[in-house]
């Protein structure tokens, strides 16, 4: 079985990302010098295929002890101001993970595929050299979808309540990322490649499901925009991540 490739370190990243990377690495050094263990760049612009005012900047932050309460106000504050100054991005998507946690055994799936497969170190000791190369499996794909069910009813509940057209939108991009996401860990262990940008997460999946055409598209809709009446996005959120949750038992129960 082939093995899965890993981000290229050595190629220079687009050049109008160049400077958000640089101001928000020395913001969280001088913020967070003691705790940061190490920073990672994820997602298109590790993969040099964002495009300009479209994408975020996927951020994975490893600390050596968890944050306090203070200092995740202080780190979401930072990223709001990073995203503001620098509409080259659409927001700081940023994950907070502790060193321990990391190198669990019950982890390896999960963050030893992550480090090795989808992260570029911007900063510190990069953890990818503590993992071997991953082979594309199921158990790849469960580790990071065993969430789906949660996060969906967490945004559906969320969307439900929201007054705010910031926070709708916000909420409507988080679910559609995530369904998009997880579309493609269905086929993730069929296709012995990976996804790093929407449009490769949806082309491998339209591979293996041409009949979800119009779902996805609506998904982009969802993530990109134009805006969406409440009642589409729920629409969207129940029949779609449902039938993605059904989806992921029915291929558990055959190949486990």
């Amino acid at each position: 079985m082939k093995t899965l490739p890993v981000l290229d370190e050595l190629t220079p990243f687009q050049a109008p990302y160049m400077p958000v990377l640089l101001a928000l690495v020395k913001q969280l050094q001088a913020e967070f010098s003691e705790q940061i263990h190490s920073i990672y760049l994820n997602g298109s612009v590790a993969a040099r295929c964002a495009r300009t005012e479209r994408s975020d900047l996927n951020i994975t932050l490893v600390v050596n002890r968890s944050l306090s309460a203070s200092e995740n106000r202080v780190l979401d504050t930072l990223c709001q101001q990073i995203a503001y100054r620098y509409n080259v991005i659409t927001q700081v998507d940023l994950t907070v993970v502790t060193r321990d946690e990391v190198m669990t055994l019950a982890s390896i799936f999960k963050w030893g595929f992550w480090f090795k497969h989808c992260s570029v170190c911007l900063y510190g000791d990069s953890l990818a050299t503590q993992f071997g190369l991953f082979e594309p499996s199921w158990e790849i794909a469960k580790a990071f979808n065993s969430d789906i069910k949660t996060v969906l009813a967490d945004c559906r509940s969320k969307i439900m309540a929201t007054k705010s057209v910031t926070e709708y939108n916000v909420l409507c991009r988080k679910v559609g990322k995530k369904m998009l996401r997880s579309c493609f860990m269905l086929v993730a262990h069929r296709t012995s490649s990976l996804a790093y940008s929407e449009q490769q997460c949806a082309d491998f999946f339209l591979h293996f499901y041409p009949d979800k055409t119009v779902d996805i598209e609506r998904i982009q809709i969802l993530i990109n925009g134009p805006q969406v009446p409440k009642r589409a996005a729920l629409f969207l959120v129940e029949h779609v991540g449902n039938w993605i949750v059904a989806e992921f038992e029915k291929i558990e129960k055959k190949i486990g």
